[in-house]
């Protein structure tokens, strides 16, 4: 099958604004002669959830996330280096479940030629649901990520919002901990480079945001 459509990216901590600017984006591009459809990209339980509730009440009923993160990732990397193969294992079955969804909603309507605008993506899960839990290293990571781009498309454009940890942390109310980010922002910039994405400037106002997004698509499609 030869790809006709084109899938677009927005990833980053919880906090920069990913949400925002795919909307924002969606909306100028269907205001012009052109259309896109947005996509929510991140990781939900569906066959996998019996898994993981399971897994979480039987070895980690006594501590919550949001009482003592630290303690928490703590347990969790212990937990997953105790036990390798049931931790391959837990991740494979839950990458399966993701790239299901991916298929469903990215792979399909990408080949179909619809511009995706995707608010999270392959990226966003293996970086906040694995690599900090897993305790993977960047090779493990870029390893994965490429993996999964063997069933799913890789972005036509990928951008990173970047942001300080403390700002973001300010933005939500549902972040467990600003050392949450912290762990996270580290890895995100790490693939930013790899991955050779766009970085934009969190800290700037939403109209600037979008302004210096439109304008790189405008450099690199013709549809702008």
């Amino acid at each position: 099958m030869i790809a006709k459509g084109k899938l677009i990216c927005f990833i980053g901590i919880d906090g920069s604004g990913k949400t925002t600017l795919a909307r924002d984006v969606v909306k100028y591009i269907n205001n012009t002669n052109s259309s896109a459809k947005y996509v929510y990209g991140r990781f939900q339980l569906y066959l996998a959830k019996p898994v993981v509730l399971l897994g979480n009440k039987l070895l980690l009923r006594k501590v919550n996330i949001n009482d003592d993160y630290i303690k928490y990732t703590s347990k969790k990397k212990i937990l997953f280096a105790n036990n390798k193969i049931l931790s391959n294992i837990y991740l494979y079955f839950l990458l399966l479940d993701y790239l299901l969804q991916l298929i469903i909603k990215v792979k399909i309507p990408y080949f179909l030629g619809n511009t995706i605008i995707c608010d999270r993506y392959i990226y966003d899960t293996i970086v906040t649901d694995f690599s900090v839990d897993m305790d993977l290293n960047a090779d493990n990571l870029k390893h994965l990520i490429n993996m999964c781009f063997i069933f799913v498309p890789k972005p036509s454009m990928a951008f990173l919002i970047d942001i300080p940890e403390d700002v973001a942390f300010n933005r939500k109310d549902d972040v467990p901990s600003l050392f949450y980010l912290k762990d996270r922002r580290a890895i995100y910039n790490e693939l930013a480079k790899y991955y050779d994405m766009q970085i934009l400037n969190g800290n700037k106002s939403r109209e600037e945001v979008l302004s210096d997004c439109i304008e790189r698509l405008k450099d690199e499609f013709e549809f702008l």
